[in-house]
């Protein structure tokens, strides 16, 4: 069995006590993010929302992206088109003078430049890169309404309450816009990650991880701030040390593994994945 390394109570008193004022009567009084109270609870709860807006914003850019992509697409099909029909039937004049009297090859020709007129008139582009850009600017305009909420300067416990109403109001469009427009078939493979992934729930996720280890940190803090009201006690009993040094040391853990958990790695691969795809719009 590992042993602990030796110690001072001196050590422990100064380097890790200092900011623990003595028992609590509760295990819910400390369950703040740091050692100094319920108040430093609430800014912790603050900054995941603020970062929980950060990846909404996020999501809602790329998502804007990826429809004004296609609408480029398509209007680059629907130029393509135009330019193909126009070259065949300004040329069609003088394939009888190449022909050398062949008509199959004069019905041929014609029959193209005819496919290229039909698929044109037909395959509605301009409609569907109407259609991509309302919905392009629909995205646009909630994640627009969110960066106004996040210019914000100063904060304060109404304008959190606000912040936290408005993602919950966006999560909602969310929801709705998907339900409404209907993705290009080939999204799933020039944006797998953006077009598939339910942000909420990983957002849900997340929290959901956070917490559990905020809970297991309270819970050591709370024994650290009980064993701290008794400092005669511990600094006498050198079983009672070593627990108090192994809290400290789990506390640091729980504090680092915590804090690992956030929300930069789906934001950076939902960048990637956009910026991946822009060298196809220049």
């Amino acid at each position: 069995m590992q042993t602990a390394p030796e110690i001072t109570f001196e050590d422990i008193l100064v380097e890790d006590c200092e900011n623990y004022g003595g028992a609590t009567n509760s295990i819910y009084d400390s369950n703040s993010d740091s050692d100094c109270g319920s108040s430093d609870y609430e800014s912790s709860s603050q900054i995941d929302l603020i970062n929980e807006l950060e990846v909404v914003i996020t999501y809602l850019s790329c998502m804007s992206y990826l429809f004004l992509y296609y609408s480029w697409v398509y209007r680059f099909r629907a130029n393509a088109v135009y330019i193909m029909s126009l070259l065949l039937s300004s040329t069609i004049v003088f394939v009888p003078i190449f022909s050398n009297g062949n008509q199959w090859f004069v019905s041929v020709f014609g029959g193209v430049v005819c496919a290229f007129i039909v698929y044109g008139k037909h395959a509605k582009h301009d409609l569907i890169i109407q259609k991509y850009s309302i919905v392009a600017n629909a995205y646009s305009n909630v994640e627009n309404e969110l960066l106004t909420i996040k210019s914000t300067n100063t904060y304060n416990m109404d304008k959190y309450r606000h912040l936290y109403e408005k993602i919950r109001v966006a999560e909602n469009k969310i929801v709705e816009m998907k339900k409404q427009y209907e993705m290009p078939s080939s999204v799933y493979v020039r944006f797998p990650l953006i077009s598939s992934i339910d942000i909420f729930a990983h957002i849900h996720k997340i929290e959901t991880k956070r917490k559990m280890f905020s809970k297991r940190l309270a819970s050591v803090r709370y024994e650290i701030r009980v064993m701290v009201g008794d400092l005669e006690s511990v600094k006498n009993d050198a079983k009672q040390k070593t627990r108090l040094q192994y809290l400290f040391n789990s506390k640091k853990k729980l504090k680092e593994e915590r804090d690992g958990i956030n929300y930069n790695d789906i934001i950076a691969n939902m960048e990637n994945e956009r910026k991946s795809n822009i060298t196809y719009l220049v």
